[in-house]
């Protein structure tokens, strides 16, 4: 399942429209201009010269990222700065790339289109690249990075930004696409119950709407019917009028792909309060610890295209140790969230690309190295993607939550990703067979 562009939580107990939140712990995650790792590193004999390209020094490059930080919900997506801090801390204490310390310039959009506008445009004229960020606003930074040409290497939510030439996304996102594996397997699994699917969406973004829409085109044309679709705000706090009507409706298959944790978590608890006891399938959005609905979440399925990266799949991927490890490091209370991997992820491939980019790298240099990037997996934190076509992976896990957690099921292989059944939707993208 690709990414559905949904409104997550980051801190604290999210319940009940995710607004509370957590204090930042010694105030190690800040708005602004951050040297990321223990201390300075010294530049070695021999050490490069300064590139003409903006934030790159003899011994430093600074690269810029834009995230919801302070709005619209108290550290939404702080965790993208956070998993992109982590990974260059890592890099740092090995010495840099070819003896450069790597320096993060994490801004705040403030949920404002101006805001990050100008902050784009600063990141355009003074850093190497975008890398990591999360932004629902991330369409606002377009003109600046077109008009400069400045590589971008993060997820990204506006489907026009999706496309944009400067854009290396790790897991591609294809607008009105996803993988259709998933719902293939759940259709083997339930063959019964797809016939009567009911699902709560969310209308907190125009993406998330998209998304919608998106899944249900895709599954109807796998032989689903939706029976009961209603799109919900983010200030809702219980879904029991749902889950009557969908009981009235003879609903058996409740499916949600666009709402996050917390939310989820409610309507799988009201799932059982209400004797609906409907097969409960969702996405990577529950994978996180605003999902906690007790005994009611016994039996609930997700499937998702990263590994189980807080902690389950620790002794069978080691990159999931090292993720973990290093994001406690810099932020000890960190959620380990969706967003937290998409920084890391992005951070990484950024390093990979500029460890080819040359002793005195350049936007252009990086550019050249990022489009050789036809197989990414994050050593095995997600299925292998194509971030130089935009070509997102066919490949998945399954896995089911149970007393607290998630472990993997069946088809999943003990590490890795499930790869059969694949196929795509639509089937015309890129020639990706459905």
């Amino acid at each position: 399942m690709g990414i559905t562009r949904d409104v997550g939580t980051r801190r604290g107990a999210p319940g009940r429209g995710g607004r509370a939140l957590r204090a930042l712990a010694g105030g190690s995650v800040l708005a602004g201009s951050l040297v990321v790792g223990a201390g300075a590193l010294a530049a070695p004999a021999g050490a490069q010269a300064a590139s003409s390209a903006p934030g790159v020094t003899a011994n430093s490059i600074t690269v810029g990222s834009i995230s919801d930080i302070s709005a619209p919900i108290a550290g939404l997506f702080e965790g993208a700065k956070v998993g992109t801090q982590a990974y260059f801390a890592m890099i740092n204490s090995e010495g840099g790339v070819n003896g450069r310390k790597l320096v993060i310039d994490g801004k705040d959009s403030a949920f404002s289109s101006g805001t990050v506008t100008n902050e784009a445009q600063s990141i355009a004229a003074n850093d190497f690249a975008f890398v990591g960020g999360f932004s629902l606003l991330d369409g606002a930074e377009q003109a600046a990075i077109d008009a400069n040409k400045v590589p971008i290497i993060t997820q990204t939510l506006d489907p026009k930004l999706d496309l944009d030439p400067n854009l290396y996304n790790p897991i591609p996102v294809v607008d009105g696409g996803a993988a259709t594996g998933p719902y293939k397997w759940l259709k083997s699994k339930y063959p019964q119950q797809i016939k009567a699917v009911g699902y709560i969406g969310s209308n907190s973004a125009a993406t998330a709407v998209t998304a919608e829409h998106t899944f249900h085109n895709l599954t109807n044309s796998l032989g689903y019917n939706w029976v009961y679709d209603r799109d919900a705000s983010f200030t809702e706090t219980s879904f029991l009028p749902d889950m009557i009507k969908m009981k009235n409706s003879g609903v058996k298959l409740i499916m949600e792909l666009t709402q996050q944790g917390a939310y989820i978590s409610t309507m799988a608890q009201e799932n059982k309060q209400e004797g609906l006891n409907a097969v409960f399938f969702t996405g990577g959005s529950a994978y996180e610890q605003g999902f906690n609905p007790g005994a009611a979440g016994n039996g609930a399925l997700l499937s998702t295209v990263t590994a189980l990266y807080m902690g389950e799949d620790g002794n069978v991927i080691p990159a999931v140790k090292t993720f973990d490890h290093w994001a406690k490091k810099v932020d000890p209370q960190t959620q380990l969230d969706l967003y937290t991997l998409y920084g890391w992820i992005s951070a990484q491939l950024f390093v990979q690309a500029l460890k080819g980019a040359g002793a005195n790298p350049t936007r252009a240099s990086l550019d050249a190295q990022l489009n050789k990037v036809t197989s990414f997996n994050a050593n095995g934190l997600i299925a292998t993607q194509d971030p130089a076509q935009k070509i997102p992976g066919q490949c998945w896990i399954a896995a089911e939550y149970n007393n607290g957690s998630w472990h993997r099921i069946a088809p999943d292989p003990k590490a890795g990703f499930v790869c059969s059944p694949g196929g795509f939707f639509p089937s015309s993208y890129k020639g990706i067979s459905r």
